[in-house]
């Protein structure tokens, strides 16, 4: 999931220097970049976070009950806290004060690596929202097409077409990309006191079924020096149905002069 969640950024970061949008273009692509609440465009360098996850709640939801099995496993598991560590790299995940050695609890290190993965996806199908690079960054060969349900946007580029699509109050709804290989999302946004907050997110990577979806993010949010932050995150396996719902406080933010990612010229 994190290769899903991180492969529209890299496409758009990715695009070539070739300036050849119209004023309109730009003047619309730099309205359109003015309504996101994008945190890491407003000086904040890193966040990080105490995570909870409640494991026997999480088998209830899943099973409807604790196999007794199960419970020394689940038990065991919960005693183990987390932080996690998010910048423009990526969320990174680790277990306080140190790793647990786990070998000698069923499935313990299978459930704890899974645990950690889906934590990390969850912030890192975030992060392109919170960096504002889903919209084109200039210099870029992008062109805006009025629709009558709002607005069209082409990139084009050495191995690289990809199409969103926003309402007319410039919310994206859907990004489709062809090259360098087939994935889309869905997406929805709410309103907040910096601008247009990611809601949730749906990802997919099959061609021929626009409305296959492989892995979902829900999203609520905390004030965090500022910043609008997740509070928490509900991540969906739609092969299994299986869903994570995980929360963050004891939240600290990281500060300074940061400068929004640009594509270099060539």
């Amino acid at each position: 999931m994190r290769h899903l969640s991180l492969l529209l950024a890299t496409v758009l970061v990715s695009l070539p220097a070739i300036p050849q949008a119209t004023n309109s273009d730009e003047a619309t692509l730099s309205k359109a970049r003015s309504l996101y609440d994008a945190p890491f465009t407003r000086q904040l360098i890193s966040f990080d976070c105490a995570v909870q996850f409640d494991w026997k709640k999480h088998f209830m939801d899943m099973l409807g009950t604790i196999p007794p099995t199960a419970r020394p496993t689940t038990d065991r598991l919960q005693t183990l806290q987390h932080r996690v560590f998010v910048d423009r790299s990526g969320a990174v995940v680790s277990e306080i004060p140190k790793a647990t050695d786990l070998s000698g609890i069923p499935h313990g290190t299978d459930l704890e690596t899974t645990l950690q993965a889906i934590v990390s996806s969850g912030l890192n199908a975030w992060l392109p929202f919170g960096t504002n690079v889903i919209l084109p960054l200039k210099p870029t060969k992008f062109s805006f097409q009025v629709l009558d349900t709002g607005f069209k946007v082409d990139m084009h580029g050495t191995n690289v077409a990809a199409t969103l699509l926003l309402l007319p109050d410039m919310r994206i709804t859907r990004v489709n990309s062809d090259l360098p290989q087939p994935l889309h999302f869905a997406t929805e946004f709410m309103g907040g006191p910096d601008g247009f907050l990611l809601q949730s997110v749906k990802t997919g990577s099959d061609p021929t079924n626009q409305n296959s979806w492989e892995a979902g993010f829900l999203y609520r949010y905390q004030d965090v020096s500022g910043f609008q932050l997740p509070a928490e995150v509900v991540v969906t396996q739609y092969a299994t149905g299986e869903k994570w719902d995980y929360s963050l406080s004891d939240c600290k933010a990281v500060t300074g002069k940061t400068i929004e990612l640009q594509t270099k010229p060539r």
